[in-house]
């Protein structure tokens, strides 16, 4: 694992805001809502998350499964995949 990448990675999702999620989505072409983005920043924000803590991560998206709802969690999924080759 790329332990540099990994603290890169783990920087930006530790201190994304709306604005920046809002970006990134339209970057990759999926769309999400202001409100959207501030619940999916709400909820990354409750913990210091370590993207290659796989337990944490999953954890995470059911929340945002349950608590926003299924699309925001798919969205979000799709994201992170994005990155997810710096991880190995």
């Amino acid at each position: 694992m790329n332990s540099i990448m990994q603290q890169l990675i783990n920087q930006k999702v530790n201190s994304i805001s709306p604005q920046d999620l809002l970006s990134l989505a339209s970057q990759h072409k999926v769309s999400i809502t202001m409100d959207q983005a501030n619940d999916v920043v709400a909820i990354l924000r409750s913990e210091k998350i370590d993207i290659a803590n796989q337990e944490q991560v999953h954890r995470l998206l059911n929340r945002l499964q349950t608590e926003i709802d299924p699309y925001v969690s798919k969205v979000v999924t799709q994201l992170l995949d994005q990155f997810s080759h710096y991880l190995t």
